[in-house]
């Protein structure tokens, strides 16, 4: 066998090896070459996504210190209706920077579309005023939720129908009337307005219902009431009794309330006077929404009003022995607390609303201010 047989079967068993060897090398180089795509994408994408980041943050950065500084243009309300920013808080709860400005913004219109001459607030005290009503509006919204207490659109539709509307001509004139004087809708009046409102009155109910007022110390006073009665019936006069023991503005007069006429006196007063003779002594107490009254007519008469009728009048005098509205004051006492000890924060460069509150607090352990009806207030005093 010649040496060319003998070397040909040995080219043939190294060909293979040699193929499989440079496919290998292929293999090795594509790889690499997609490896080498792959991290030129990652570092694409990387420095796509970090770029992102930082633009964000700079634009939330932005935003936040245009809200800080109190600024309305549109970037920065846009800005932070879009990214919830908040002016301030109450325990951890954000009261929303779109919001505050909203409600400025409603007010400002309300005073240049009024016609009545009232005076307008200064900035100041129309930041302290809309502040306040909205960080009491969440935590009357916070401890609604800890009593299970809720208003649903049916109930606010029913405050609409029953109490809005019949004040104009119909829906319509209501929502261009509150669109002219809030540049509000009606529906964002209910929701703004009306619906906090009916928060805080089913909140003191419900806190009521749960908390019934001791009226032990009224029926104390029922109790004194009686006997300074019997002891005028007794013979002691009643100008000096009123004087000793008068708690209002007539107690220097004996308790005279001088010359009225129907409908100038609450209805349970009104109706036992009118009933009374001349110089008559009631038996029993008057109760009012304002106490236990002793009363006396002592002079009766008839005049005439302006259109010629006859109009009778009485001459009276009362002792008024005030009560306490228990249920009314341990809700407000309660709500009074709540805020007292709520986490307040303030965010922006804004006065903080209660900072006078605390400090009168901490110094007069007897203060109670008074944070209740404000939603009531808001809908009389700010939106007219």
């Amino acid at each position: 066998m010649s040496e060319e047989q003998k070397m040909t079967p040995e080219k043939e068993e190294k060909e293979p090896e040699m193929a499989l060897h440079s496919d290998e090398n292929s293999s090795v180089k594509s790889k690499m070459n997609t490896n080498k795509k792959v991290n030129s994408l990652a570092m694409i994408f990387g420095g796509f996504v970090v770029s992102l980041v930082v633009a964000f943050l700079i634009f939330y950065g932005v935003a936040v210190a245009q809200v800080k500084n109190l600024s309305r243009t549109n970037f920065t309300l846009k800005s932070a209706n879009l990214l919830h920013l908040p002016i301030a808080s109450i325990n951890s709860q954000k009261i929303f920077y779109s919001d505050y400005v909203d409600n400025i913004q409603a007010m400002e219109k309300f005073y240049k579309t009024d016609t009545s001459g009232e005076k307008e607030p200064s900035n100041d005290e129309k930041s302290d005023f809309i502040l306040s009503r909205l960080l009491i509006n969440n935590l009357v919204g916070q401890v609604a939720k800890e009593f299970n207490v809720s208003v649903s659109q049916d109930d606010i539709n029913k405050v609409a129908n029953e109490q809005i509307i019949p004040g104009f001509a119909d829906r319509a004139a209501a929502e261009t009337e509150i669109q002219n004087r809030y540049g509000w809708t009606f529906d964002e009046f209910l929701q703004k307005i009306v619906y906090p409102t009916e928060v805080e009155k089913r909140l003191s109910e419900k806190y009521n219902q749960d908390h019934p007022a001791d009226d032990s110390s009224n029926e104390a006073i029922r109790t004194q009431a009686l006997e300074i009665l019997q002891q005028i019936k007794d013979g002691k006069d009643f100008a000096e009794m009123a004087k000793q023991y008068g708690s209002d503005g007539t107690k220097e007069q004996g308790g005279d309330l001088g010359w009225f006429g129907r409908g100038q006196m609450v209805p349970e007063f009104e109706t036992v006077a009118f009933s009374l003779k001349k110089g008559e002594l009631n038996s029993d107490l008057v109760k009012t929404q304002y106490g236990y009254h002793i009363l006396q007519v002592t002079n009766k008469r008839t005049t005439k009003d302006d259109a010629g009728n006859d109009v009778e009048e009485v001459q009276a005098r009362h002792i008024l022995f005030p009560i306490q509205n228990n249920s009314g004051e341990a809700f407000r006492n309660f709500m009074n607390d709540k805020l007292k000890t709520a986490d307040i924060k303030i965010i922006a460069n804004v006065h903080n609303p209660f900072e006078d509150l605390f400090n009168t607090s901490s110094t007069n352990p007897t203060a109670n201010p008074d944070t209740s009806n404000t939603n009531t207030e808001t809908a009389t005093d700010t939106n007219k």
